[in-house]
């Protein structure tokens, strides 16, 4: 009988792989890596960190189907057994290009070259313009759609976002009187914590989709220090991120949408997803979030219950390994 054969056809590895040393990240992994093994104890599941000496714990696992799960963007694998899932830094752009041809609604969009002329008979009177490698909302612009033209990087002020990537023109997306979206966290297509951020009292408000030349000085953007927070359950907007999750972003584990609707025609888009990962649930920007605003992420959804539960159902069939439905409880 060879080795493989050895093996219960039910026995396979997790590694969860710390992305950095902060006592939080750890305790959550270690959190999630016990409640996997109460869940599915035929999953080996063993936490490490991202230098190749925490790793060497995990050399067992090369002697089974096993996965490596990164919820970060990782540029090298060391000593991490199996296949790995982890973040990718893709930029606006290359998300963009996947929503595209999976068909997920985005805001049309262009990247803005030399030859770049925007005719507002198609576009509208106004378009957004935004570098794909931004974030945090930082040089996003509201812009008149005929005056949109190329800079080159090396113009841009040493700070500028648009020297690391090209800068993008997008159709603008009416969300109210004020900028608000959805922020969906999603673990292999399903949604672990969803809310609704909207930011009042940076500059005017706008009181219709085109009113910018009127009221002038407003913002756009609703991911700001000032934002309000509430979690947030629209089944639309949930089900939205966790399609485009599974059809279009199946080889990442981790995402954060930002969805935004219109607040005329209550049709959804999808901005942008974070394909380089997140755990909103302990870093400092989520604990952040949580302390101002009064709420608590993991209780909307038992958060870690059921990323536990989705990881164990998941880690052999993504491992490679053909495990028995029996393997796995229900539910």
């Amino acid at each position: 009988m060879n080795a493989v054969a050895a093996h219960d056809d039910r026995h396979c590895g997790l590694a969860l792989v710390a992305w950095e040393e902060r006592r939080e990240t750890w305790a959550d992994l270690e959190r999630l890596a016990g409640l996997v093994r109460a869940r599915a104890p035929h999953i080996d599941v063993r936490v490490a960190g991202h230098r190749s000496g925490s790793q060497l714990g995990l050399l067992p696992l090369w002697l089974r189907p096993a996965l490596s799960f990164s919820l970060t963007e990782r540029r090298r694998r060391k000593l991490l057994p199996g296949r790995l899932l982890a973040g990718r830094r893709l930029g606006k752009v290359g998300e963009y290009e996947r929503m595209d041809r999976s068909g997920i609604p985005v805001p049309r969009w262009t990247v803005i070259g030399p030859q770049t002329r925007l005719d507002p008979a198609e576009w509208g009177p106004y378009v957004v313009e935004k570098p794909s490698a931004g974030r945090l909302g930082a040089f996003v612009r509201i812009r008149k759609t005929g005056r949109v033209r190329y800079t080159p990087p090396e113009a841009l002020p040493e700070d500028h976002y648009g020297r690391d990537g090209p800068m993008l023109a997008q159709s603008f997306v009416y969300t109210g009187e004020w900028p608000a979206s959805y922020r969906v966290v999603t673990l292999l297509g399903e949604v672990l914590l969803c809310y609704r951020q909207v930011t009042r009292g940076r500059g005017a408000t706008l009181a219709g989709r085109w009113d910018f030349g009127r009221v002038g000085g407003t913002s756009i953007v609703s991911n700001t220090q000032e934002m309000e927070i509430a979690l947030n359950e629209e089944a639309d907007v949930i089900a939205l991120a966790e399609r485009a999750h599974r059809e279009a972003f199946a080889d990442i584990p981790v995402l954060n949408f930002d969805i935004v609707r219109d607040a005329e025609t209550g049709a959804l888009f999808v901005l942008e997803c974070h394909a380089h990962g997140g755990w909103m649930f302990s870093s400092r920007n989520g604990l952040g979030i949580q302390a101002a605003s009064g709420i608590r992420f993991e209780a909307q959804f038992d958060a870690f219950a059921k990323a536990a539960r989705v990881l164990a159902e998941r880690t052999p069939q993504l491992a490679g390994w053909r495990c028995s439905p029996a393997a796995v409880p229900p539910g």
